[in-house]
């Protein structure tokens, strides 16, 4: 008995496997720039290879689909499936948690005790609660190099802040401004610019090699150590309806694939970052160092402003709590 190819089709369903995806992901950073570097040589090429093909990303540099102080809202109406985000920009919507997930100084030291804290003490699940009212599942982490400090300024001491005109933002603006300085956020693309006028005098924005991809060191004569940023970190957002329809072995896939190109953005920035201090200082720029003493009082006023989040209850309540935890974990719960 024959049967027709319509009937066979309708009584057998095509497996998942079967399905192809083809994603929008904005970073935000510029084309070159180790972060977006990451995701377009690293994360999209290891998603496309670990799923044979089946899904594949049109990458696209920061503002080329939406600014990227607009990016919650346009990863989770679906402007574009993904997106590599700061936490720290979004602080005013979703409250401390995002201050907590991009990286407090203070706290953790290190990329290792980072991905410790993420994926085993388990931190990943308090920020995905916390983005998913969003329309948005926050995949991972993308653990970063150390984001330092330029300045016209030396700055060696609490008291070298006080009047500093600093671009900062969340958290770590309200850190700065407790050591008496004036923040100011304003994007990377206008650093060089306010640097060199004056507008600004110093500027936290990223690690050695993204402040030298953008020439900081030719407006800004300081380079100060050690980072007061250590362990930083963007994150993988994604659209929940098009995470929710994914196959179970492509969402381990991504989940998988945000991880190892995380690790590979980590070893490769540090051997950059290491020639970029070099390059910067042989043009001329000097390295400024904290001395230790001032440093911890430095650290001690950070953890005084993100302590303070736990007064609020709820998931900033439970994301402090789990910090301190994870530091007497590590010996440094009486800082």
């Amino acid at each position: 008995r024959r049967i027709g190819l319509g009937v066979v089709a309708s009584v057998i369903a095509l497996p998942a496997w079967a399905d192809n995806y083809v994603w929008r992901l904005q970073t935000n950073l510029n084309p070159g720039d180790p972060g977006h570097v990451a995701v377009e040589e690293r994360f999209a090429k290891l998603v496309n290879e670990m799923s044979d093909g089946r899904m594949t990303f049109e990458v696209f540099s920061v503002g080329a689909l939406f600014p990227i102080a607009d990016g919650l809202e346009a990863v989770g109406a679906g402007v574009a499936e993904m997106a590599m985000l700061t936490g720290g920009y979004y602080a005013g919507k979703l409250g401390p948690v995002a201050s907590i997930e991009s990286g407090v100084p203070g706290g953790l030291r290190s990329p290792l005790e980072s991905f410790d804290f993420f994926y085993k003490k388990g931190f990943i699940d308090i920020a995905r609660e916390a983005y998913q009212p969003y329309n948005v599942f926050y995949l991972g982490p993308q653990v970063s190099p150390q984001w330092d400090i330029v300045s016209n300024k030396p700055i060696r001491s609490v008291a070298d802040f006080g009047g500093l005109k600093i671009r900062a933002f969340g958290l770590e603006a309200n850190w700065f401004e407790s050591m008496g300085a004036s923040p100011v956020f304003m994007a990377g693309s206008e650093l060089y610019t306010a640097l060199a006028t004056g507008a600004l005098e110093a500027a936290r924005w990223a690690s050695p090699t993204g402040n030298k991809n953008i020439s900081l060191h030719e407006v800004a004569k300081y380079y100060i150590q050690p980072s007061l940023m250590p362990v930083p970190n963007n994150f993988f957002a994604v659209n929940l309806d098009a995470w929710n329809a994914l196959p179970g072995d492509l969402q381990a896939i991504l989940r998988e694939a945000a991880m190892l190109s995380s690790l590979d953005y980590l070893m490769t920035g540090m051997k950059q970052d290491a020639q970029s201090l070099l390059d910067m200082q042989a043009a001329g720029m000097e390295l400024v160092a904290i001395p230790a003493e001032e440093h911890a009082v430095m650290e001690e006023a950070a953890r005084v402003q993100w302590r303070a989040y736990a007064q609020q209850g709820g998931l900033a309540e439970k994301a402090v709590n789990m910090l301190d935890e994870y530091l007497t974990e590590l010996g440094r719960g009486d800082e």
